[in-house]
């Protein structure tokens, strides 16, 4: 299957939803054909529709990232990531995967004020004199203060790996600022 090719939306979505949740796979022995999953599972779906109050429960959570972003609805993330995908840069990350890569990244620049985004970061380290500071997976961070941006995301990331029989997997797609 030629990954490096032109995608239509209904693809897309299906993508996304269908590998919700699943464990990615990070690589497949050729000896053997062991697969190799990530320890987390695929994650594209906590970036379109997550509400606010579930971004400033993930960056006040230890373990989880300090930032968060999510389009507004699956239906701009979808459109977003046809893009991306569809985008020269795009399918010059998705030639990798045609030359035998496992996975591969994608940033880039998305057509300007398209696809509305809303951000949360954690508030726990602005300082050491600051009330709520707290480091990086410290358990105290549960609670910390979080700021909530949004606006129109200027580029968009995504990752992509072969999945079970050498389909594609999206594992990843948000928006940055």
């Amino acid at each position: 299957m030629a990954f490096s090719r032109q995608y239509e939306l209904s693809e897309v979505k299906g993508m996304l939803q269908i590998y919700r949740n699943n464990h990615a796979i990070t690589n497949v022995d050729a000896n053997t054909g062991a697969i190799t999953r990530s320890n987390a599972g695929a994650h594209a779906h906590i970036h379109g529709e997550s509400s606010f109050l579930d971004q400033r429960a993930r960056v006040n959570t230890p373990g989880e990232p300090r930032t968060t972003g999510t389009y507004w609805n699956s239906d701009d993330q979808a459109r977003a990531t046809l893009e991306i995908l569809n985008s020269g840069t795009g399918q010059t990350a998705l030639q990798d995967l045609d030359n035998g890569q496992s996975n591969t990244v994608i940033q880039t620049a998305l057509t300007l004020n398209t696809y509305r985004y809303a951000a949360a970061s954690d508030a726990s380290n602005l300082g050491p004199n600051v009330p709520g500071h707290v480091g990086r997976n410290n358990q105290a961070r549960i609670g910390a203060g979080s700021n909530h941006s949004q606006g129109y995301a200027t580029q968009g990331f995504v990752k992509v790996v072969k999945g079970v029989g050498g389909l594609m997997q999206i594992q990843t797609s948000y928006p940055i600022a």
